[in-house]
């Protein structure tokens, strides 16, 4: 089985700048190119500083407690002898920040330099037809056989368009009560599982980290079961909070 985990940006990042890149440096293709060059250590005159470069895989970039438990899930799962018969990839949404200038999402292993997350916030809805970004959001989704959403509700709605279209993938979002509006469940294989204070608790982890928890512990799960676990999660996705929780 493949698995792909959608994951928002988180603040936490490795290089901590003055003047990471900026919602007014995607202001046009010029000034988001010449900013990226020289977060990579570039300067006008293209002389390359090691010690200004700051680029580095997306993977390696954040270090917020969300991303720490995901990647310790990651780390745990990968490592498993029957890895290869199932994997699980790791996607960010938004593409700005990559080095290649694509305008796909971004994959554990794409380059990008650090940025102000605060403007993702504020996204307009991307439409079909327009910059071919939810086309190529949708081919990706269902290259999966299973997709599990740690998006925020803000990345949701910008996306929307690609999350209202009905497709054969099993969706789980993971959301609180208060944000699971913001998904259309009226359409097959789209799911919500209700995170919120109580699956803290019980967990024993902060609100911050919360869904990271979540992921490592199915990946721990499925280290212990053989990856059957989320056979099991795309039959029944509300299968997912008694697997954390270890109940039977």
């Amino acid at each position: 089985m493949k698995v792909l985990v959608f994951n928002s940006y988180t603040t936490g990042q490795k290089h901590k700048l003055d003047n990471p890149l900026s919602s007014e440096d995607c202001s046009s293709p010029d000034r988001l190119k010449a900013r990226i060059k020289e977060l990579c250590g570039f300067n006008a005159e293209g002389w390359y500083d090691k010690d200004r470069d700051y680029r580095l895989p997306a993977a390696e970039m954040f270090t917020g407690p969300l991303f720490i438990q995901l990647r310790e899930g990651l780390k745990q799962i990968r490592e498993h002898e029957q890895y290869d018969k199932n994997t699980i990839d790791l996607y960010f949404p938004w593409y700005y920040c990559r080095v290649d200038g694509k305008m796909i999402p971004v994959g554990e292993n794409d380059t990008i330099v650090p940025f102000d997350t605060a403007p993702l916030h504020e996204l307009e809805v991307l439409e079909f037809g327009g910059n071919g970004v939810p086309e190529r959001t949708v081919d990706l989704l269902e290259s999966y056989d299973l997709v599990i959403s740690l998006l925020r509700q803000d990345d949701i709605e910008s996306l929307q368009r690609v999350f209202e279209v009905e497709r054969a993938v099993t969706m789980v979002f993971l959301l609180p009560k208060s944000q699971r509006k913001a998904v259309n469940e009226d359409l097959p294989n789209v799911h919500v599982v209700e995170t919120g204070r109580d699956l803290q608790k019980s967990l024993r982890t902060s609100n911050y980290a919360l869904k990271g928890v979540v992921i490592r512990r199915l990946c721990e799960a499925a280290c212990r079961d053989v990856f059957q676990v989320f056979e099991e999660v795309k039959q029944n996705p509300q299968r997912l909070i008694e697997i954390v929780l270890n109940k039977s």
